[in-house]
């Protein structure tokens, strides 16, 4: 049986939800940096990274949409979300946390929960796809 044709598991249908989630969080922040910027000494980076954000959103929506198709790559795209609550937490370790704070918490915390619920849920995928496929 070939991986097109074994239909979308629960776990498959997890890991879409949260890729679709974060594509709608790339292309959200990444349209809300792109127009408004930063201070001068920073708004190169920032702008750069607006279209760094805009342009996983697609990526992001294709394995989404291929979920039944996708090995490693799901992996590779759960890195950065992870490494995101990483930057948020320095952040708020060198800056303090911005208000409303439990706003900016629950950014950090979607960011770790988002990205290991992508590679629990994928993991589990993978073991359906391969148990059917030998089947």
């Amino acid at each position: 049986m070939t991986a097109a044709r074994v239909p979308v598991t629960a776990a498959g249908t997890v890991v879409r939800v949260c890729l679709l989630l974060a594509t709608a969080i790339a292309l959200g922040d990444g349209l809300q940096l792109l127009a408004q910027g930063s201070p001068t000494d920073a708004d190169n980076v920032h702008r750069f990274m607006a279209g760094v954000y805009i342009g996983w959103a697609p990526l992001f929506f294709w394995t989404a949409a291929t979920i039944h198709r996708q090995g490693v790559l799901v992996y590779f795209l759960a890195v950065p979300i992870f490494l995101g609550g990483v930057g948020r937490l320095v952040s708020f370790a060198q800056n303090g946390i911005p208000s409303p704070v439990g706003m900016f918490l629950a950014s950090a915390l979607l960011d770790f929960t988002l990205s290991i619920v992508i590679v629990r849920a994928h993991s589990t995928a993978l073991r359906f796809r391969r148990a059917a496929a030998a089947a």
